[in-house]
């Protein structure tokens, strides 16, 4: 049976938090806390070329992860798999014999991609499409009217796509914020979660009211929260973020536009400041 989590696009109080993992045990937690899907990683095609150079995570998750996962989670479970080729049919069936709910498609380069996707998904499962290329960014008024049900920019690959070397570039030029209006009323998502206190050289309390501000449904918890939480409740940290969530969406507009002027001051300081 296919699990879906609720596809709603007029509630803003919940937003959905995505943790990469195979660690059955923080796996387990994870839900117990609130976390509302795991991702296994299946993406290395390409990839550490891409990324040479960049503080990056590349992962080597495997079939057998997602099966030990499904065994023990009522959450779903994300495949993200390699960008499109002629063994993603392949890919796609392995996954879902394994126990994937979720398909996530990385690296698409324009619609007619993600399409193909879709349709070799066939509604067997749901589908999350990373937008994470210069030119997808660019031809993203084709992805509204196509049947996806996630989308999620992905901010490092994108930068390296635009031949950059600062991630906030993204937000900082807006582009960010035009996907966002581009793909209104539709399920996409940005950034990095980690503790509320936690974030540097961008406080995440920050980078959390922005993505309030654009009406983010979904984003995923940073490498960095596995390492802040050490020693700590999960699950306290967990509600703190859904909390502060709550509270940033109840801002006035004045408010929402106080901080997310402070905010821009904030990415402009931290660019004057940074070495690339």
């Amino acid at each position: 049976m296919l699990y879906t989590m609720s596809n709603t696009t007029t509630n803003f109080d919940h937003v959905k938090l995505f943790l990469f993992t195979t660690d059955t045990l923080l796996a387990k937690q994870a839900e117990q806390a609130g976390v509302d899907c795991i991702i296994v990683d299946w993406e290395q095609s390409g990839k550490r070329q891409r990324q040479i150079s960049y503080s990056t995570e590349i992962n080597s998750d495997t079939p057998e992860d997602v099966a030990a996962l499904a065994e023990i989670l009522t959450i779903p479970i994300t495949v993200r798999i390699n960008p499109l080729d002629k063994n993603t049919a392949q890919e796609i069936q392995i996954a879902l014999d394994s126990g994937a709910q979720i398909i996530m498609l990385p690296m698409a380069k324009n619609p007619k991609e993600v399409e193909q996707f879709i349709s070799l998904v066939n509604g067997r499962a749901q589908t999350l499409v990373q937008i994470e290329t210069q030119t997808l960014v660019e031809q993203c008024h084709e992805l509204r009217n196509l049947d996806w049900n996630y989308a999620y920019l992905g901010l490092n690959d994108l930068m390296i796509s635009r031949q950059k070397t600062w991630i906030w570039d993204l937000l900082e030029d807006g582009t960010v914020e035009q996907i966002f209006q581009v793909l209104e009323n539709r399920q996409v998502g940005f950034g990095g979660v980690t503790r509320i206190s936690g974030g540097k050289p961008v406080p995440f309390l920050e980078i959390l009211h922005e993505m309030a501000r654009l009406n983010c449904h979904l984003s995923v918890l940073r490498r960095t929260f596995k390492s802040e939480i050490i020693g700590r409740n999960l699950q306290a940290e967990i509600q703190a973020i859904r909390a502060a969530w709550v509270a940033a969406r109840l801002r006035s507009p004045e408010a929402v536009l106080q901080d997310h002027l402070a905010f821009f001051e904030r990415l402009r300081a931290t660019k004057k400041n940074a070495t690339f």
